[in-house]
C-alpha cells in the first residue's frame, strides 16, 4: 500500500445467504488517489456488489479494505458513509425536500453553520451547470431527469469527500442529456480530482471517462488497465469480444484525443480555419471533423479553451 492510493482490496470476496458460487470472488485491486476509474461489465457480473463494499453498504465475506491508508472496519460505517460521495441512477432525492435542503444534508448532519452551507449549495450548483437563483427552491418533482442527476451529484460532493461512488448514475437518463452529464463528470473530475469509482454496463461510456477500466465478468476482474491498453491488447477472449478490438471503428469510439494528440507540433495557423474538439473528444469524433472540414488537422483545447495539441490522419492511424 503506498500514498498514492486512494482504495486498496486485498483478497475481497462477497458470497450471499445459501448463494452456491460468490458474487465476487477474492479481489485485489488499488486505485490511485484522484483517478477515474470505470467499472465495466453486464448485469449480475459482480460490479455494484464490489462497488457497495467499498462504503459497507455490503460487508465483505473475506479480504481487507483500506480508504486513504485506513482499514474501513475501523470506521463506524455511518462515518465512513459520510467521508464517500454516493451517486445512484435514482438520485435519492429527497421528494418532500427542495433542491437546496437536499444538498445540505450532509452538511447539516455535520454541523456546518448556515453561512458555510450557504455558500457551498450556491458553489455546488454552479459547478453542475444549475443556476442557484433559479433551482434552489425546486422540487425534485420540477426538475427534468437529467437536472436531477446533477443535484444528487451536487449532493453527493456537499461535504468535500475525496472519494466518490457512482453506480450508473446515468443509465436512465437520454442519449443527448446523457453525454451531455458525461462531459460534465469529466470536467468536474479534472479541476477537483476527486477519486471516483463508477459503475457502468456501457462500453462506450467507460472507455470515455475512465483513466483505467476494469472490466468484470461472473464475480472476476478480467482486465484493469487504460482504455487504449485494453483495445490494443485485451487479456483474453472475452475482452476481446466486449470491446470488439478488431473493429477499426469501434475503436476509434474508445480513444480519446489527449491519448494520441501531438503536442509538439508547430503552433496553430491562424489564417488557417482547423476545427476545434476537447481533449475527451474520441477519435472517431476527430475523423469526422477531418473529412467534414479543409484542414489537415484538429485543434485540441482543454477544459480552459487553451490549444494543447493537434491529431491529424496519422495520429489516428497510429492509434
Amino acid at each position: 500500500m503506498t500514498e498514492t492510493d486512494a482504495i486498496v482490496l486485498q483478497g475481497i470476496s462477497k458470497t450471499f445467504g445459501k448463494a452456491q458460487k460468490p458474487s465476487l470472488y477474492p479481489t485485489d485491486l488499488r486505485i490511485e488517489t484522484g483517478s477515474f476509474v470505470t467499472i465495466l461489465g453486464a448485469s449480475g457480473c459482480g460490479k455494484t456488489t464490489l462497488l457497495k463494499m467499498v462504503n459497507r453498504l455490503y460487508e465483505p465475506t473475506s479480504g481487507k479494505i483500506y480508504i486513504n491508508g485506513e482499514d474501513v472496519t475501523r470506521i463506524s460505517p455511518t462515518k465512513l458513509r459520510r467521508q464517500i460521495g454516493y451517486v445512484i441512477q435514482q438520485t435519492g432525492l429527497f421528494r418532500h425536500m427542495t433542491v437546496e435542503q437536499n444538498v445540505a444534508v450532509v452538511p447539516q448532519i455535520l454541523g456546518w453553520d448556515n453561512k458555510k452551507i450557504n455558500e457551498r449549495i450556491d458553489r455546488l450548483l454552479n459547478l453542475v451547470g444549475l443556476s442557484p437563483q433559479e433551482f434552489r427552491k425546486r422540487y425534485p418533482r420540477q426538475l427534468s431527469g437529467g437536472q436531477q442527476q446533477r443535484v444528487g451529484l451536487a449532493r453527493a460532493m456537499a461535504a468535500d469527500p475525496s472519494i466518490m461512488l457512482m453506480d450508473e448514475p446515468f443509465g436512465a437518463i437520454d442519449a443527448i442529456n446523457r453525454s451531455a452529464l458525461q462531459d460534465e463528470i469529466l470536467r468536474i473530475q479534472k479541476r477537483l480530482r476527486k477519486t471516483i469509482l463508477f459503475v457502468t454496463h456501457d462500453i462506450m461510456e467507460a472507455m470515455k471517462l475512465g483513466d483505467k477500466v476494469i472490466v468484470m465478468n461472473e464475480g472476476r476482474v478480467q482486465q484493469f488497465a487504460r482504455p487504449l491498453d485494453i483495445l490494443r491488447h485485451p487479456a483474453n477472449e472475452f475482452v476481446r469480444n466486449l470491446v470488439h478490438s478488431d473493429d477499426i471503428l469501434q475503436r476509434l469510439a474508445f480513444v480519446r484525443a489527449k491519448d494520441v494528440m501531438n503536442t509538439e507540433g508547430p503552433a496553430a495557423d491562424p489564417y488557417e480555419k482547423a476545427p476545434e474538439a476537447r481533449e475527451s473528444s474520441t477519435l472517431y469524433e476527430i475523423l469526422t471533423l477531418l473529412l467534414g472540414g479543409r484542414a489537415d488537422y484538429v485543434q485540441i483545447r482543454d477544459e480552459k479553451n487553451r490549444s494543447v495539441g493537434r491529431v491529424t490522419i496519422k495520429e489516428i492511424r497510429q492509434a
